[in-house]
């Protein structure tokens, strides 16, 4: 019985060692050498990359606006009489990454009408500006998949191929790339805690098929150098003139995925890939409890 103790006392600093999670910092910024930068599918060969600073695949700091810089395909279309379908991207509750502090919660609604999509944000218990600001925010290439990886969704949503090596050109934003919805209406978000704002896009699209069609797609929220925060796919919660399509409702809270399963690790900042403390703990004493 005294052996039995012994062994199980001696475990138990093995397993409040294993408790303490140890969160690595960011990897250094990665500075390019060539023209691939993994921004856009198919990059410019002479927009010139080289010795542009990124992270996770995207550009920290672009050039000023370029007046008149389109992407390879041009400028995107203005998209009119839209279907009157409504898309909800709900914030999940796990956040994607958890060295920000606290889960980014809200949620994005998207309407179709006559002059294009109009958007309703409403985002609260935003990280620490002075750490994490200001946030960058777009609707991304892919969906979220099911596991909630942000990074999965890959670059932004950008039919014209146009990049992000220069920042959009606000007062035209049909240069700009369609799912860079900060580029286009209002610049990153630097208040404190609480962002909201309305804004109607007439290059996104509620009409499937079309070139700015985003249901389904994911919206990402960013720190000030590019890590991936949080992300949800837009999911249609009302259909045109049809009231709810399958799988959710007016207030989104269904039909979400990722919204309520357990996220990734944080991907290419660095952090533990899980909490294994817990387990490690539980298995020890348990082994010691077997020596009883």
């Amino acid at each position: 019985m005294h052996t039995s103790l012994f062994l199980s006392l001696g475990l138990l600093p093995l397993a409040l060692a294993q408790e303490q999670v140890q969160e690595a910092p960011p990897p250094p910024v990665v500075i390019l050498s060539t023209i691939k930068s993994g921004v856009i599918p198919v990059l410019p060969s002479e927009t010139p990359f080289a010795g542009v600073d990124t992270l996770q695949g995207a550009i920290i700091s672009p050039r000023p606006p370029l007046p008149g810089y389109t992407g390879l395909l041009g400028t995107a279309t203005a998209q009119s009489n839209q279907p009157t379908a409504t898309y909800l991207a709900s914030l999940p509750e796990t956040p994607f990454n958890p060295l920000v502090g606290a889960p980014v919660q809200g949620s994005l609604e998207a309407v179709g009408g006559p002059n294009g999509v109009t958007f309703t944000v409403n985002i609260t218990n935003l990280p620490d500006q002075a750490k994490y600001g200001p946030f960058n925010w777009h609707i991304h290439t892919l969906p979220v998949p099911d596991d909630g990886n942000c990074t999965a969704t890959l670059s932004h949503f950008d039919p014209t191929n146009r990049g992000e090596l220069y920042m959009c050109e606000a007062a035209r934003p049909e240069t700009c790339q369609v799912g860079d919805l900060a580029g286009k209406h209002g610049g990153k978000i630097t208040t404190p805690k609480t962002f909201t704002t309305t804004f109607v896009d007439a290059y996104l699209s509620t009409q499937e098929g079309s070139a700015g069609f985003f249901g389904g797609l994911a919206f990402v929220l960013h720190t000030g150098n590019t890590t991936r925060i949080t992300c949800a796919n837009f999911e249609m919660v009302v259909g045109s003139g049809n009231g709810t399509s399958g799988g959710g409702n007016a207030t989104g809270t269904t039909g979400v995925p990722g919204s309520t399963g357990t996220a990734m690790p944080p991907q290419f900042t660095g952090a533990a890939g899980g909490k294994i403390g817990a387990s490690v703990g539980a298995l020890a004493i348990a082994f010691a409890a077997l020596l009883v």
